[in-house]
């Protein structure tokens, strides 16, 4: 990026923060130029925040950020031509003795003190352009925090939506497995998207039913297909063998024709 470019975009990005943007403007440089922070109060020693120390509460309070105009300034900065890979990811903000925190909520956490799985905080789900394979760079597009009156799943198929709808060429987004699942999938069924999901290693799966033999009732799911289980898998429907440098040795396969139990019969109400 040459100077100019950066020039321009840090001027249209300055013009979309609101109230108090010169504040929330030198907070940013501050953030992004130190290595580490150990208070938010610290950040007003940063050479690059030149406000007085309390201009750092009073940005966060009064700033109103034009988040759509943001996102479609960050996608005017995607490669041109290529197909964009999104990333999205939901995460906790904990926060067990801030009793006085409005919107607290139970989240997951894989390590936590006590090793409890779940402790109270803030979610906040995250969507972001990888623009690089190999590194661990990455452009949030939206960034929002999950209230009490939404799910991590909602919010994220919300993000997903607004994001897909801007970009001119089809994003193909990967997700954790907490979003593989039917839930997910009925949620982004209309959206102009591929999605990539890693399951759950005891997810369960049915082939489509059989052809109707004229007795009984006619069966919804076909042959089940669970993961952990591999008595229960069928010959797949390709496969193939690569060398990976990092890797090793990679067998792949492919099953086709598979349905998550709830989203069957969802599907066979929209066909009709």
């Amino acid at each position: 990026m040459n100077a100019d470019k950066l020039k321009a975009f840090r001027q249209t990005a300055y013009q979309c923060l609101g109230r108090s943007h010169d504040a929330m403007f030198e907070l940013g440089d501050a953030v992004l130029s130190s290595p580490s922070v150990t208070s938010f109060a610290e950040l007003s020693c940063s050479p690059l925040f030149r406000q007085q120390w309390s201009s750092l509460y009073e940005a966060l309070q009064d700033s109103r950020p034009q988040r759509r105009k943001l996102m479609r300034l960050y996608i005017e900065q995607m490669r041109q031509g290529e197909r964009p890979v999104l990333a999205g990811d939901h995460t906790i903000w904990a926060r067990p003795y801030a009793t006085t925190l409005q919107e607290r909520t139970y989240e997951h956490q894989v390590a936590m003190l006590g090793n409890r799985p779940v402790g109270v905080g803030q979610g906040w789900s995250t969507l972001a352009w990888i623009p690089e394979s190999g590194t661990s760079w990455a452009l949030p597009l939206r960034h929002e925090r999950i209230t009490s009156f939404e799910s991590s799943i909602s919010k994220a198929a919300w993000q997903l939506q607004q994001v897909c709808q801007v970009l001119s060429i089809r994003a193909i987004s990967l997700w954790d497995s907490e979003y593989g699942c039917a839930r997910f999938v009925l949620a982004t069924a209309d959206i102009t998207c591929d999605k990539l999901m890693r399951l759950r290693s005891n997810s369960c799966f049915w082939t489509t039913p059989p052809t109707y033999s004229g007795r009984g009732r006619p069966r919804v799911h076909g042959d089940k297909f669970k993961l952990s289980d591999p008595p229960t898998w069928h010959c797949p429907d390709q496969q193939s063998e690569v060398d990976d440098p990092k890797q090793g040795r990679l067998r792949l396969r492919c099953w086709q024709g598979m349905h998550f139990r709830r989203l069957y019969s969802f599907l066979c109400k929209r066909s009709k």
